[in-house]
């Protein structure tokens, strides 16, 4: 209880992999959810609110982290746990130390806001909708207005009025009510008009996609490390220079752009840019601070040699430093996996000694398709450590 990091409730676990949700991802994203009610003044109700700023946002997050996850396991490495927090998602992945691996696994979550998008105006299309509108990021998703390529109309949600006269694409300028209760047009007084109403499924369609697009712009446009365009800029510098040179310029480039966040933030009076930029900074500060304490720390050395080396020379922590909660955190984390690991190598040694007594009793035939593969994958893994 004395680390925030680990204010986390398990939610539930998945192709292997725990989903937890941290407390403050609730401290952050209810009271949004009543600023905008407030905001609004009831003119919106509250589910389709609550939708918008917590319901899907995290629908949205939680297909993004597992996009992280399942690249993750697709380069050969390991994903083991999606946390949910108040600044979107954090995929706990171990992938091999390449600039490639890093890339494709960066890459992932990105693309899968960018795929669903692509649902989104495949089935809006289909109808006959233009999603253009959808992916505008200034857009106004409560209106949720598009325009129909079959009628010529434009479409709104109940949110927005958008009346035409029956049977045409002319819209009625100006609207009174007779006793009967129906509507007609002011300019022609005894032709009946009617509204442009767009389907639930097509509101909520538009909304998803808005807001995948935002997910997948906010991902790909800022390219402040740790942030996705930053990882991605780290492993394209890693490629072509090396790790300590991509990591000590993508956090002067997080420098820059925690700055500019918070010029943002203070002119459009977002608190929420104000936790991004300071997050972004705190992370380039200890990330930098590392790698230029030392190259043999693990947070920032150059794997060129690949992880073993850490293993025959790992420098002591400094005494004089007293590590912080973020720190503790990792460390936990690092301990905890390391447990992990040596109890799967001491289950896999076992069943590798029992298949090899099988062979050599009743011949390889005798192994299942299973059995291969559990072989041929320890074999692998033993092949790299050599």
């Amino acid at each position: 209880m004395h680390d925030p990091m680990k204010w986390a409730l398990p939610l539930y676990r998945a192709f292997g992999i725990h989903v937890k949700i941290h407390l403050f991802f609730f401290l952050i994203t209810l009271p949004i959810f009543l600023r905008v009610v407030y905001i609004t003044e009831g003119r919106v109700h509250w589910f389709d609110l609550f939708m918008m700023t917590v319901g899907i946002v995290f629908g949205l997050i939680l297909l993004h982290e597992y996009g992280h996850c399942f690249a993750a396991r697709w380069v050969e490495g390991q994903a083991e746990e999606i946390l949910i927090w108040p600044l979107g998602g954090l995929a706990y992945v171990d992938v091999p130390h390449t600039p490639r691996a890093n890339f494709i696994t960066t890459l992932a979550g990105p693309a899968v806001n960018f795929v669903i998008c692509i649902a989104c105006c495949l089935a809006m299309l289909s109808a006959g909708f233009s999603p253009l509108a959808s992916l505008n990021p200034f857009g106004n998703a409560i209106t949720a207005n598009t325009y129909n390529y079959q009628d010529g109309r434009s479409y709104t949600s109940t949110y927005a009025d958008k009346y035409y006269v029956v049977g045409s694409a002319e819209p009625a300028k100006s609207l009174m009510k007779k006793t009967t209760g129906e509507l007609v047009s002011a300019d022609a007084p005894f032709e009946a008009v009617e509204r442009a109403a767009l389907p639930t499924w097509a509101i909520w369609v538009w909304r998803i996609n808005w807001l995948s697009w935002w997910l997948f712009l906010f991902n790909m446009l800022i390219p402040a490390y740790p942030m996705d365009c930053g990882r991605l800029i780290h492993s394209i510098i890693w490629a072509r220079r090396d790790y300590r040179t991509a990591t000590i310029t993508c956090c002067y480039i997080g420098y820059a752009s925690a700055a500019v966040m918070l010029v943002i933030s203070f002119a459009t009076n977002e608190s929420i840019l104000v936790g991004l930029a300071l997050f972004i900074g705190f992370h380039c500060y200890r990330t930098l601070t590392a790698e230029m304490d030392t190259e043999n720390r693990v947070f920032g050395y150059d794997f060129s040699q690949g992880y073993t080396s850490l293993e025959k020379d790992d420098p002591p922590a400094p005494a004089a430093r007293k590590p912080g909660i973020i720190q503790r955190w990792r460390d936990a984390r690092k301990a905890e996996k390391t447990q992990r690991d040596t109890e799967e190598r001491q289950r896999d040694d076992q069943r590798m000694d029992e298949l090899l007594e099988k062979i050599a009793r009743q011949g390889k035939a005798s192994l299942t398709d299973d059995d291969r593969r559990f072989m041929e994958r320890v074999s692998a893994r033993y092949r790299n450590k050599s």
